[in-house]
């Protein structure tokens, strides 16, 4: 990194606290085309300490990744990060292949291979960032090859699991969610901001924001789905072209949309009032739902469109437009209840 780098960085982590993400965006730019004609030398060069070396990086991480990444991302990759630091304590543009290592090997005794490459993975991402910022000519993590990890069948259920997660179905809300979750395979963060008039009631038409991917999404809800979402905002009292959250708390402000842990949380209890032996989460019906439409006779890459997962080949990401129609043909061949 030149020092007309590190100078405009030093400017975004001093304005991070100031500043959101777009006018953060917009000074970065600014910067860039100030100084493109102009040469900065340093008078002098301070001697680095591990303390301010690393906490320099991080501070830029925060100012210019993490806000790329979900909060839950970033939580992820910094536990990691702290709990590698407190072990190796070295500035981390000094962090060799035998650090990251050693590391691992004292993680071994109370880890699965699995949860190893995992964190393998997460300082993987860190160095890999902190190579493009020229901290680092090479990521450490490079040259270690990931644990051989046993894999399990992929945790779906099966429709005798649908049928007796009915039975635990309490309130109008219950099936209408479990319905919702089935026919969309949304992810439990993408619940909340969806709003009554988002859904096209006549066509079961729904784009909503993939929280992961940072983009919008078609999905559609059948007609099953519909009926019971219906039957819910009519004992709310809610017309369909309502501003309100499509779900609400029971209990309290009934207008108040039902959040990322109360979607997980009216699942578990769903699943517990049915008398179920094994555990049900909102994910499981992504998985369930992508597991139907390979075994109704779509393809991965099908299942993975109606997912809302990017392409990952060049073809698909940059030559190929899919739109709303191929996206609702796969849901009309293999999702929609028969």
């Amino acid at each position: 990194m030149n020092t007309k780098e590190r100078v405009k960085n030093e400017i975004l982590v001093g304005m991070k606290l100031h500043l959101d993400t777009c006018t953060m965006a917009i000074l970065d730019a600014v910067i860039v085309k100030a100084v493109q004609n102009v040469e900065i030398t340093e008078t002098a060069t301070l001697p680095a300490t591990t303390d301010n070396t690393n906490q320099y990086i991080i501070n830029l991480f925060d100012t210019k990744r993490a806000p790329k990444l979900s909060p839950k991302t970033v939580e992820y990759y910094k536990s990691t990060l702290n709990e590698f630091m407190a072990l190796i304590n070295k500035p981390l543009d000094k962090i060799s292949e035998s650090d990251v290592e050693y590391y691992l090997l004292t993680k071994k005794p109370t880890n699965t291979n699995a949860s190893l490459n995992n964190l393998r993975r997460n300082l993987s991402a860190f160095f890999n960032w902190m190579r493009k910022e020229k901290f680092i000519s090479e990521n450490p993590c490079d040259g270690i090859e990931p644990y051989v990890a046993v894999e399990k069948p992929i945790d779906h259920m099966e429709a005798t699991d649908v049928e007796k997660l009915k039975l635990g179905c309490k309130h109008r809300r219950d099936r209408a969610l479990i319905e919702f979750m089935r026919s969309t395979a949304a992810r439990r963060g993408e619940v909340p901001p969806i709003r009554v008039c988002d859904i096209d009631f006549r066509s079961g038409k729904l784009v909503i924001f993939a929280e992961k991917t940072q983009k919008y999404r078609t999905v559609f809800l059948d007609d099953v789905a519909i009926h019971y979402i219906q039957e819910y905002l009519r004992e709310r009292k809610v017309p369909e072209g309502s501003r309100e959250p499509l779900f609400t708390h029971l209990r309290g402000d009934k207008t108040k949309a039902l959040d990322v842990d109360g979607v997980y949380a009216s699942i578990r209890d769903i699943a517990r009032r049915a008398g179920m032996d094994r555990r049900i989460y909102p994910h499981l019906f992504r998985k369930t739902t992508a597991t139907n439409i390979c075994k109704r006779g779509g393809s991965v890459d099908a299942a993975g469109e109606y997912l809302g997962h990017a392409p990952r080949n060049v073809t698909g990401r940059h030559y190929t437009y899919k739109g709303d129609r191929h996206v609702e043909q796969i849901f009309r061949n293999y999702v929609e209840s028969v």
